[in-house]
This record gives structure tokens, sequence and C-alpha cells, in this order.
């Protein structure tokens, strides 16, 4: 995986060969495809890998987060910064999880979208515990896939630009969108 993630993420999936990813690896061709049958089921298995990271990873933030007394912006904070720091700090992981994926295949295209449809069912559901914030017919659903949006183009930014904020910087303006989205959602006193 290592091997995937230095070649996908440096070089891009175009430029990944079969050839370069053993080489990196130090494995031979015939290992290589005892262990995947194509190019794309390595890109695959890497997005999972560094998509199923970054969900422990909000999902550790959230547990260390005193429900009881943390509010919407403390735990939104704290899964937003866990997600951040697990995917958007290395730009290779980023690369490989928002770039290099799209237009690779229509079967990597629908993997993609599934794995952003557990995305959005996992915003939608950690919206849905706070208290206060209004039902709608559609649950969370637009409000997870705009911040997704966000968040995926603002991480991809940050990660591919030399002249930057800080992390921190970024961590809050997401931090406000959800916040905003929250408050079309709640009366100011749930805030």
């Amino acid at each position: 995986m290592s091997a995937a993630l230095d070649v996908f993420g440096t070089s891009g999936y175009d430029r990944g060969t079969v050839s370069a990813i053993c080489a990196a690896a130090k494995l031979s061709r015939r290992q290589f495809y005892e262990l995947f049958d194509t190019r794309e089921d390595l890109l695959i298995a890497a997005y999972d890998m560094i998509h199923g990271e970054a969900r422990t990873a909000v999902l550790e933030a959230f547990a260390e987060i005193d429900e009881v007394d943390a509010g919407i912006e403390d735990r939104t904070r704290a899964a937003v910064g866990a997600f951040f720091d697990s995917v958007a700090t290395d730009p290779r992981r980023m690369r490989i999880a928002f770039v290099e994926v799209g237009g690779v295949s229509s079967r990597v295209e629908g993997h993609r979208v599934q794995a952003r449809g557990q995305w959005t069912e996992f915003f939608s559901a950690a919206a849905a515990e706070f208290t206060g914030l209004s039902e709608s017919e559609f649950g969370f659903t637009y409000e997870a896939a705009a911040f997704i949006g966000a968040l995926t183009e603002a991480g991809h930014l940050w990660a591919s630009s030399e002249h930057r904020p800080d992390r921190d910087t970024v961590v809050e303006m997401l931090v406000g969108i959800i916040l905003s989205f929250a408050a079309g959602r709640s009366t100011p006193k749930d805030l």
C-alpha cells in the first residue's frame, strides 16, 4: 500500500504503471498480480485505506469529546480536524482520495460515488445526533453533500498549495460552514 501511496500520490494513476509500483514495492510483476488483478484494484484498495483511516480518525475524535459538555462547535472542530489531519496533511493521500480516482473508469467512479455516499450518511447521522436541529424530509443529506464538497476542495487546495494558510485556519473555515448549515436548522439559542 505504501508503494501505491507513493506512486499514485506523486506520479498519478495514469503514470503509475505496474512496473513503477513493483519497483517501489520491490515486488515482481508476478507478485503484484498475485495480490491484485489490475492497477484499478490497487487504486481502489488505496482509496479505501485512506477513507477507512479517515473514518476511524473522525470516530476517535468524536469519542474523545465529552458529549454532555461539548456542543456542536466543539464536536465539529474535533471531527473536521481529525479528517483533515488524516487526509489533507499528506498531499499524496489527498491526491489519491479526491483527484486520481476521478475519470479512471465507470467501475472506479461507481466505487467513489458509493464511498461518498457512505460519508454523506456518516455526516447526516452525526448531524441528527444534535438536539435542536429541525428535521427535513431529506434528513441532512444535502448539507452533508455540500460540506463534503467544501471539505474535499479546500483540503485539495491546501494540500497542493505552497503558499497557504495554516491548518487551523482551514479547519475553522470548514467548521464555520457546518455551523452555518446548523444555524439554518436551529434557533440561535440552540447553537
